[in-house]
C-alpha cells in the first residue's frame, strides 16, 4: 500500500540515478525538492511521503485488505450505518498539495481503494499539481492496459505500485477473491515498463510466506527485471482483525530482512540511501483519509487531526511529539510491538468510523505515554 523509495543501497544504481537525472531535465522544481529531503531529515525535519485516500471505492474485495472498515460497503452491510461526514473534495486536494509544497514535501501517491476505478482521477492529479510534486498511484492493475498507462504518464504520473500477491496465479486470484487478476497485474506490468512509468510491484507477507518457494520465486521476478518489490506486512488491522492467522510475526520479518541482503526486496523498514528511519511513522509517511484526517500510516486508525481544522505543519508536529511515533524504532510499531497492537485493537473493536479521531486514539495529554 505504501509508496517507498526503490533502493536501500546508499550509493545509487546506474538505472536510478539516470531516472533521477531525467526527472531533473523534465521537472526540476520536483527533482530539486527531493534532492532536499536528506538535508530536512539532518536538521531534525521530516519529509514524508503522503498518502491521498481520496475515494475507497474498489473493483476487489481482497482478503487482507486494510481499508475494508473504511468502505460504504462494510459500513452498510456490516454497521448498518451510513457515513455522513464530508468528503474530500478537488479544493481540499489543492489546498493540501499547497501545504505540503510550503513544507518540502515532494510525494504524494494516490490511493484507495482503487485509483483506477476513481471518475475523477484526471482531476485529481491535476489537483496535486504534477509539477509541484512527484505523483504515483496504486493500482490492483485491473484497467491497467498499455492506452492506460501511457494515458498517466501524459497527465503527470511518475510511477505506479502495482499489487502482485502470488507469483502463483491460483493464489493470487483467490487471495484477491478476482479470477483473471493475475494475468492483468502481469499485462500490466509490461504496460507499464512500455510506457516509461517508473515501477515498483507491491505484495502483503501473511504469516510464513517468507519461506515458502513462490515468495523466492517472485523475489527472483522482480530482481531479474530490474524492478522493486515493496513487501507489506500483513497486520491486524482492517479484514485481518478478522485474520488472525495472516498476521506475520518477528520471525516472518527476520527471515524477510536475510532476503533483503540477495534480492531487490524491501520494506517500510529497510534503510534507503543511508536513511535510517526504522519505523516510518510520520517521519517517513502519513495517510489522509477521504474525510481529511491524518493517520501516521495505513495501519494505525488513530488520526492525528483533521486537515479542515488543522494545518498539516502541526499535525506532523504532533505525530513528532507523541511517544510511540516520534523516537526512533527499529520495529514496526503497528506489526511487531504487541502492547500497541492490543491497545489498537481494543480502541477501534467497537468503533463505527474509522480513523479514531484526535483525542479518542492520540491526544497531546496522551494516556498512552503512560501505558508503555
Amino acid at each position: 500500500m505504501n509508496a517507498p523509495t526503490e533502493s536501500k543501497d546508499a550509493k545509487l544504481s546506474t538505472a536510478e540515478q539516470s531516472k533521477r537525472n531525467d526527472l531533473a531535465r523534465r521537472k526540476p522544481y520536483i527533482a530539486a525538492k527531493l534532492a532536499r529531503v536528506a538535508e530536512m531529515e539532518e536538521r531534525g525535519e521530516v519529509s514524508p511521503i503522503l498518502r491521498l485516500e481520496k475515494s475507497y471505492l474498489c473493483n476487489f474485495q481482497c482478503t487482507h485488505c486494510s481499508a475494508e472498515y473504511y468502505m460504504d460497503r462494510h459500513l452498510q452491510k456490516v454497521l448498518k450505518v451510513v457515513d455522513t461526514r464530508q468528503k474530500m473534495d478537488l479544493d481540499d486536494v489543492r489546498r493540501l498539495s499547497k501545504e505540503a509544497d510550503e513544507l518540502g514535501l515532494a510525494r504524494i501517491v494516490i490511493t484507495g481503494g482503487e485509483p483506477l476505478v476513481m471518475k475523477d482521477f484526471d482531476d485529481v492529479v491535476a489537483a496535486i499539481d504534477p509539477d509541484r510534486h512527484y505523483v504515483i498511484t496504486d493500482t490492483n492493475g485491473w484497467f491497467l492496459d498499455l492506452e492506460r498507462a501511457k494515458h498517466l504518464k501524459s497527465i503527470g504520473v511518475e510511477k505506479v505500485q502495482l499489487s502482485l500477491d502470488s507469483f502463483l496465479e491460483q493464489e493470487h486470484d483467490a487471495f484477491r477473491n478476482k479470477p483473471g487478476s493475475h494475468k492483468r497485474v502481469m499485462r500490466a506490468v509490461d504496460a507499464c515498463r512500455d510506457a516509461d512509468l517508473n515501477l515498483i510491484l507491491s505484495t502483503v507477507l501473511v504469516k510464513g510466506r517468507a519461506k515458502t518457494e513462490e515468495f523466492r520465486d517472485m523475489c527472483r521476478f522482480a530482481t531479474e527485471r530490474g524492478i522493486g518489490l515493496y513487501v507489506s506486512y500483513a497486520k491486524p488491522t482492517g479484514s485481518c482483525t478478522n485474520h488472525p492467522e495472516l498476521v506475520i510475526d518477528k520471525a516472518d520479518a527476520d527471515v524477510l530482512r536475510e532476503l533483503e541482503k540477495s534480492y531487490n526486496v524491501f520494506t517500510h523498514m529497510t534503510p534507503s540511501y543511508g536513511s535510517h528511519k526504522g519505523c516510518i511513522t510520520v517521519k517517513g509517511i502519513i495517510t489522509v483519509t477521504s474525510t481529511m484526517e491524518v493517520t501516521p500510516c495505513p495501519y494505525i486508525d488513530f488520526s492525528l487531526g483533521n486537515l479542515r481544522e488543522t494545518s498539516l505543519k502541526e499535525i506532523l508536529a504532533r505525530g513528532m511529539r507523541n511517544p510511540w511515533l516520534g523516537p526512533h524504532r527499529p520495529d514496526c510499531l503497528i506489526g511487531e510491538d504487541p502492547q500497541f497492537i492490543q491497545i489498537h485493537t481494543q480502541r477501534t473493536r467497537n468503533a463505527k468510523f474509522l480513523p479514531l479521531p484526535w483525542g479518542e486514539g492520540f491526544s497531546d495529554a496522551d494516556s498512552l505515554a503512560d501505558e508503555r
